[in-house]
């Protein structure tokens, strides 16, 4: 009896310990927000050499990409495009993916923000239509009369 009364005990223990482990990694998921950035050839206003990170908030063609500001408004210009990953990374972005089909210089980026944040990003960024929108196609797909929906 007392076998059992210990085993039932151990089987309770495990099982409270266990719901408790999937409660904790909910609350310690990473949650990121998501940039196309490219760092481009430039000239200052004086004519001088430089480079600027282009930075997109998504990936489709309705964004067009703006040169990166910091927080006081002002222009991020430097030197190499080396000196503009640096500059990202001290930023909180971290390199995700290059982009070498796209060019020397293009890259996928992320930083790490909140639930609540990017929870925000998503519901004003994100529509619900009842009509599937018409998916452009590429040659290949238009040859074959591919249709998404």
């Amino acid at each position: 009896m007392k076998k059992l009364k210990l085993f039932l005990i151990m089987m309770m223990m495990c099982w409270t310990m266990s719901s408790g482990a999937q409660t904790n990694s909910k609350v310690l998921q990473n949650y990121y927000i998501y940039a196309s950035i490219e760092v481009r050839w430039a000239n200052k206003a004086t004519g001088e050499p430089c480079f600027v990170i282009l930075i997109s908030p998504g990936e489709n063609g309705q964004q067009r990409p703006s040169i990166l500001k910091n927080s006081e408004g002002k222009y991020v210009v430097v030197r190499n495009m080396m000196e503009g990953l640096a500059y990202l990374e001290v930023q909180g972005w971290e390199l995700l993916e290059p982009r070498t089909a796209a060019g020397i210089g293009n890259w996928i980026v992320r930083r790490k923000t909140s639930f609540e944040e990017l929870e925000k990003l998503v519901k004003a960024n994100t529509t619900y239509e009842d009509v599937a929108p018409k998916v452009q196609l590429n040659l290949s797909e238009q040859t074959l009369k591919v249709d998404y929906k």
